[in-house]
């Protein structure tokens, strides 16, 4: 079980300070700590780690105090046993893999630390590499190897910062794999910071949204992602449908709440503020289902009629901008596209339950 209790002051960058302010648990199992670019992720794992101290606080591992304050109690970098994973690998370019892997492995920690080192190589099927150097390795060989170095310092807790932004789509996806695999058999906690949805959804057992260096949400990434608290939130986890609209009515018989954005009337699940109150709503783009037809024996409380204004298509997602008195973002696959012929200029029905519309604080 990792606790860490601790502030942190910094210094200006872009015209602002940022203070880190966290209450954080972490037990068995993978947390991800998820967030902008500048919200201080990082330097989360950096305090945990070692690399910086905080200003006031406490960080304590299983039964091992790194961090106290009160106490006056700092335990060096070198001697806590956490592993760490860089975005950038830092693997030393003149040290073989296996050479990297053993200078993580402890002295007196091992016997025999060779052997250790091959076995944790082969572990993550790089024993191939093993008298490589860095440059004469691909991306996904360099993390592995990172990672095989971070294992053999036995650590009682792993930090991943943002492990595989630099490895491509389908070495990122054997390597998640490969990370859950890693935490079941050694049931560690792992901290794991990304901005990446998908690398959440796959990877958390349980996440912690980071804003401002505060901890502002956490709960299962599914939860998360499916019912942010606030506006902000809704933002960094990626809803990306959110407007200002007014409660027109409450609907007590059906459990809906009716709020008018612009001039569409959309059902929410029933809440208890007044009528006439100012509200923001989210909607993610996955939870909208498209129809070429007004379909009406359905459970969707939403069928809104719209024209698409535009399609986006990317390597790994394909949107529709709908125009129905409000602009939506609509997910689709590929396929759809094809299957239902849908252009630019189509008329469309947007199919949206009411428990997908989401208020923000």
């Amino acid at each position: 079980m990792l606790k860490a209790r601790f502030k942190k002051h910094l210094g200006r960058a872009n015209s602002r300070a940022l203070t880190i302010d966290v209450d954080l648990k972490a037990a068995q199992g993978i947390t991800v700590l998820f967030g902008a670019s500048g919200a201080g992720k990082t330097t989360i794992l950096r305090a945990i780690a070692g690399i910086l101290a905080p200003d006031e606080g406490r960080i304590v591992v299983g039964d091992e105090v790194y961090f106290d304050s009160a106490a006056g109690i700092v335990i060096p970098m070198q001697k806590r046993k956490v592993g760490y994973v860089f975005q950038n690998h830092l693997l030393f370019p003149h040290m073989t893999a296996e050479q990297n892997v053993l200078y993580g492995i402890r002295t007196g920690v091992r016997r025999n630390p060779r052997e250790r080192a091959r076995e944790l190589l082969l572990m993550l099927g790089i024993e191939k590499t093993a008298d490589r150097l860095p440059h004469q390795l691909s991306g996904g060989e360099q993390q592995r190897v990172a990672l095989a170095r971070a294992l053999a310092t036995d650590p009682s807790v792993m930090l991943l910062d943002e492990p595989l932004s630099a490895v491509d789509v389908s070495t990122r996806s054997r390597l998640l794999e490969e990370i859950v695999s890693i935490q079941r058999r050694s049931r560690i906690p792992f901290l794991y910071v990304t901005h990446n949805h998908s690398e959440a959804l796959r990877l958390g057992d349980s996440m912690m949204v980071i804003e401002k260096g505060r901890v502002c949400q956490e709960g299962s990434p599914m939860e998360i992602f499916n019912a942010p608290r606030t506006a902000s939130i809704a933002k960094v986890v990626g809803t990306e449908n959110m407007f200002v609209g007014r409660i027109l009515q409450h609907q007590f018989e059906d459990g809906t709440t009716i709020v008018g954005v612009d001039s569409c009337r959309i059902a929410a699940p029933l809440n208890a503020l007044p009528v006439d109150s100012r509200v923001t709503i989210g909607i993610r783009s996955d939870d909208i289902l498209v129809s070429l037809e007004r379909l009406t024996q359905i459970s969707a409380r939403n069928v809104l009629e719209g024209v698409i204004k535009n399609i986006f298509i990317d390597v790994d997602k394909t949107e529709l901008m709908v125009s129905c008195g409000i602009d939506l973002k609509v997910s689709v696959t590929r396929s759809a596209v094809r299957q239902l012929n849908l252009k630019i200029g189509s008329t469309v029905f947007l199919l949206i339950k009411a428990r997908s519309v989401h208020l923000l604080e």
